[in-house]
Parts: structure tokens; sequence; C-alpha cells
């Protein structure tokens, strides 16, 4: 019998049918989803470089819970005269041009210049002030005691503060309502002459005057008035 009559020859001769294999819907998908995340993973490291670094801004940051961490680029001139930064009736300025004295880094019953404790926190300074009207007695005790084993901290009321008390550093804020607040300390931890340092090595000393800026001649320092306390305590050691 001819390979032609053969239906068992023919069958083998003939091409196999070209199989459709089904589009790989799972494989895509699943690339997809492995790019996004990696993407994710890209977008989350820049945004946060460096919060593993424990000596880095980010990190201090995120160490305390509730902070407002401002990062314009603030001014740094030194000016004559008042300064008037925003919101300051009820919030005390974080940076910006300030006056060329900084306020020496203690505690003080009367309020003291924004424009010379701006000049402090540049230094690397952390200054803590109270609203008078909404602390204890014994609230400013403890606030005081902050103070102890740091020269880079400073202690003023702030009349019309919109919280009971406030912390500041350079670009960096926190509000609290006790002074027991587990964030204070953290927070003067971190920020004691921390990242936000932006003139390491710079003493925290300047006037000790309180009030208003004071008038004074280029070149000049305003004279101390006797409403200044001395610091939590006379002796210095590193601040923990």
């Amino acid at each position: 019998m001819s390979k032609r009559n053969d239906p068992v020859a023919r069958a083998r001769g003939r091409k196999a049918a070209p199989v459709k294999k089904p589009f790989p819907l799972g494989f895509a998908l699943g690339s997809g989803a492995l790019a996004a995340f990696l993407i994710g993973i890209l977008v989350y490291a820049v945004q946060n470089e460096g919060i593993g670094d424990h000596s880095s801004l980010k990190y201090a940051e995120s160490q305390v819970n509730g902070i407002k961490s401002t990062f314009q680029d603030y001014k740094r001139d030194h000016v004559e005269g008042r300064v008037g930064y925003p919101d300051q009736d009820d919030t005390p300025p974080v940076g910006g041009k300030h006056n060329g004295t900084p306020q020496s880094c203690q505690g003080y019953t009367q309020p003291i210049a924004n424009e010379h404790a701006v000049h402090s926190l540049e230094h690397g300074a952390v200054w803590i002030t109270y609203n008078p009207d909404k602390v204890s007695k014994a609230d400013v005790t403890k606030l005081t005691g902050y103070l102890e084993g740091s020269p880079f901290r400073m202690l003023s009321p702030y009349p019309g503060l919109k919280s009971p008390i406030s912390l500041q550093a350079w670009g960096e804020q926190v509000f609290v309502d006790k002074a027991d607040d587990k964030r204070i300390k953290t927070f003067l931890k971190y920020f004691t002459q921390g990242p936000q340092d932006l003139e390491s090595g710079s003493a925290c000393t300047g006037t000790t005057a309180t009030g208003p800026l004071a008038t004074t001649s280029p070149g000049t320092t305003p004279s101390a008035t006797s409403s200044a306390t001395p610091a939590a305590t006379s002796s210095v050691t590193p601040a923990k």
C-alpha cells in the first residue's frame, strides 16, 4: 500500500498543529507587583536617607513624637533691631535672622528676646519655654532641672505660648502639656548640640539681659539685668 493510501503514514507525515500558549497573566502581575515594591523601597530610602544613622537629623526627628520640623532654608544674617518672626505672639521662633549676640544658656525668670535666643539655637542650644499662666511652680522647678548637665540648654517663660510648654532647636519644635512628658528628655537628648547644630564648637554665652531686645549700637552687647537667674547647676557635665 502506498503512503498516499496508508492512513497511518499520512498521519505521520502531518505537521503538528501549533499549540496556543495562554498569556502569562500571573507572571505579569507578579512582575508588576515586584517592580512597584522595589520602586516603593527606593522612594522610601530617598525620603528617609540617613534615618538609620543615629547621628543624622532624620533619625533624631524620628525619635520625638509630634515634632514639628521645618525644612525651609532659614536666613542666618546678624541684624540690629527687632525681627518679626512668624506667629511669635504664641509660638517661639526656631530660626531666621537674629541679633549678633547669643543668649547665655541658663535659666531665666523673665522672658528673653527672641533675637538673642535664636542666635543660641544656631549654636546648637535647646530653648525650653513655658506659659507662666499654664504651669505650676513645681513644673518650673522640674523644667529647671533639665538644664543640669549641659551648657547648651536655656529656660524662660513665654507669655501667650499656645501650649503649657514647648522646646525649640534650630528648625525643630515640640509642644507638650506636662513637665514630666517623656518627649522632653528625648528632645533634649537628640537636639542638645544635635545634628541641627549649624555652628558646632560655638559657645552658648553672650547676654543675660531679659525683656524685649534693647536698642544697641553696632558691636555692643546689651547689659545684663538682675532678673536673670543662674543655671540650675554650677557644675558642667557631659549632656546625657
